[in-house]
């Protein structure tokens, strides 16, 4: 419900030059996004107005028409599908995220998960849901958990299943552990062999005068490597992450 109220308020804003930029986030991306936000209000007075969510929702949204200056994908799919529709510049890559299972009371081990259930996001449309599959089936374990797995729409309730008790264990994005500082006894990182790389795309929407401040942004946001790296983000080019 939040998120349709983001997006219905969005849908009635006029199209101002620079004063802000609306950018459509993947929610393992948000907590980064919101440290952006304030350092780059910061230092050029631009604000930026977020929306975080699925992946999947937001390409329907945008091949729709919703108005958002830039897409910040969990995934380099969609990004690509909305350019080969025609819709925004070429896509980048902008940083490869990392899973993590998350066991809060238990010693984290993918291959002896605790009994109740297990939270993973959405595999059809959540790009660290189907990493979430693909770990689950690399460790022999889909078969005797999946009916033990409950699906969060995105990695953001997946989390939250866990972190309200509702789930007690979950494969989450290694930034929701980083940004909520959670210990590092609770969570074990998935090896990126475990599950397709979670390479992540970003897209430029906008065009026009709107259009060169949103490339501003995605070009400001590329140099910002100690935020990335505080979330354990790889860089494109480096640790296996696909070059642009």
């Amino acid at each position: 419900m939040r998120l349709v109220i983001v997006l219905l308020c969005l849908f009635c804003l006029p199209v101002q030059a620079t004063e802000s930029l609306r950018i459509a986030v993947a929610a393992n991306l948000l907590p980064v996004m919101e440290r952006m936000a304030d350092r780059y209000q910061r230092e050029t007075g631009i604000t930026l107005q977020l929306a975080g969510g699925s992946t999947g929702a937001f390409y329907e949204q945008i091949r729709r028409g919703a108005p958002f200056d830039l897409f910040y994908a969990a995934d380099a799919e969609r990004p690509a599908l909305l350019t080969d529709a025609g819709i925004g510049q070429p896509a980048r890559p902008y940083a490869c995220g990392r899973l993590a299972l998350w066991t809060p009371g238990h010693a984290p081990d993918l291959h002896q998960l605790p009994p109740g259930r297990i939270a993973i996001a959405q595999p059809d449309t959540a790009p660290y849901g189907r990493a979430a599959q693909q770990a689950l089936q690399h460790a022999g374990r889909w078969a005797v958990e999946r009916a033990d797995v409950v699906y969060g729409q995105d990695i953001g309730q997946a989390f939250q299943f866990v972190a309200s008790g509702n789930a007690v264990a979950g494969l989450v994005a290694l930034s929701q552990l980083r940004a909520a500082g959670i210990d590092a006894g609770q969570f074990q990182v998935i090896p990126v062999n475990h599950h397709a790389p979670l390479i992540q795309a970003r897209l430029v929407l906008a065009e026009g005068e709107r259009g060169a401040a949103a490339t501003a942004f995605a070009e400001w946001f590329d140099r910002q490597h100690d935020i990335l790296d505080d979330f354990g983000y790889a860089r494109p080019g480096e640790n296996g992450c696909a070059r642009r």
